[in-house]
């Protein structure tokens, strides 16, 4: 007989595995010094279970205990000019939608504060937000700062500030409990039920079609489809007002306002989670296929044609190294975020480096980590004068 496991977003017992991950490293975001120390960077299991019952998908071996978001994890997608398009005009729309001008916001999650501030900018809002791993100068709400940043974990001990909008964007899916969270932003809103909550999490139908098999991370113990999404909010007293995605089908959002009353499910939700489920019972063979295909990829490297490079040293460049275990034919680690420049990827210990770097390297072959920088990376590949093969991973 199949195991079954609880479920943290339905709290069913309808949870069964259905693909099994060797080790991978623990953070995706850790900014390493050196390459002892991104070897030496801790690793754990996935395993990964559906939910038949609500489509939730949940890392049955993730460890809460191992996850510490301080200060020199750093995740910033900010420095990418496709992904600041992007969050300008996610930040034009949410402040049309709900008329955000000169409002109090909430940013739960909000890292270094960048997209908090862009809706605060763009609406003469104030706007706190909240993050473990913030590194930026202490400010206190209140404060003179139009955004003010606690390196702390939103809480019900932060409920009586005055709120019109609450925002969370990647968050959900590193929480082990995201039930637990939902609930506590419930009871924080109280009777105030016109504050909108607006969600952005990784849309894992966009994993198990495209076959993005690097999006599987071991801080995404919570991995959101949209039947999942809508059952969690439901359940925890949310109203949803709309669900859309977002970046080219790799994000799901949804806006969202506290309910009065409980909501049911309609026969839209039955028809996704049987598709889902087929997609699920599918992917585990797929994922193996995809990374025999890169290892034999690679392995068919010419011999004067061995200098290959991974543009992204974040979650996707991470796993990509991980997975396909290809440390002596790949050399150096691409990215655009300064702060990363110079550090060491976790896990593999591949050194980080500049786009002008390749200047002097002259790589053979670029991979790319997401297809949705792929125009970005071709131009700046371009720009530099390299004459180096692009592939997409």
């Amino acid at each position: 007989m199949m195991e079954r496991y609880l479920c943290p977003a339905c709290h069913r017992v309808d949870m069964t595995v259905f693909i099994d991950i060797e080790d991978v490293p623990v953070h995706c975001g850790l900014l390493c010094t050196s390459r002892a120390v991104a070897l030496e960077t801790p690793k754990g299991p996935i395993r990964l279970g559906y939910c038949s019952a609500c489509g939730m998908i949940y890392n049955l071996l993730f460890d809460p205990l191992g996850m510490q978001y301080e200060a020199g994890y750093d995740n910033s997608l900010h420095f990418s000019a496709h992904f600041q398009s992007y969050a300008q005009v996610l930040a034009t729309d949410l402040i049309e939608r709900y008329q955000l001008y000169g409002k109090h916001l909430i940013e739960i999650g909000c890292g270094q504060g960048e997209f908090l501030s862009l809706l605060c900018d763009l609406g003469s809002n104030t706007g706190v937000g909240f993050d473990p791993s913030y590194a930026g100068p202490a400010r206190s709400p209140g404060g003179a700062e139009r955004v003010s940043i606690i390196r702390d974990v939103y809480s019900e001990q932060y409920a009586s500030l005055a709120t019109d909008f609450i925002c969370c964007q990647q968050v959900l899916e590193h929480l082990a409990q995201p039930r637990d969270f939902l609930n506590t932003v419930r009871r924080c809103l109280g009777d105030r039920l016109q504050v909108p909550l607006f969600i952005e999490v990784p849309d894992v139908r966009y994993i198990l079609q495209d076959l993005s098999v690097w999006d599987l991370i071991y801080e995404h113990c919570s991995y959101f489809s949209a039947p999942a999404l809508r059952h969690l909010l439901a359940a925890c007293g949310f109203e949803l007002r709309q669900l859309y995605r977002t970046y080219e089908g790799q994000f799901l959002c949804v806006d969202a306002v506290a309910a009065a009353t409980a909501a049911t499910a309609s026969p839209e939700q039955q028809n996704e989670l049987e598709a889902l489920t087929h997609e699920v019972m599918a992917f585990a063979a797929r994922y193996h296929e995809r990374i025999h295909a890169w290892q034999t990829r690679l392995a068919q490297l010419s011999p004067t044609q061995t200098r290959a490079v991974v543009w992204g040293a974040g979650a996707r460049g991470m796993s990509f190294m991980s997975m396909v275990q290809c440390p002596e034919l790949v050399q150096y680690i691409v990215d655009i975020n300064p702060r990363k420049q110079g550090m060491y990827l976790a896990g593999s210990g591949h050194q980080i480096v500049s786009p002008q770097f390749l200047q002097t390297y002259q790589p053979h072959l670029v991979i790319v980590m997401n297809p949705v920088y792929l125009s970005e990376i071709t131009q700046t590949i371009k720009d530099l004068g390299l004459t180096a093969d692009i592939e997409v991973a």
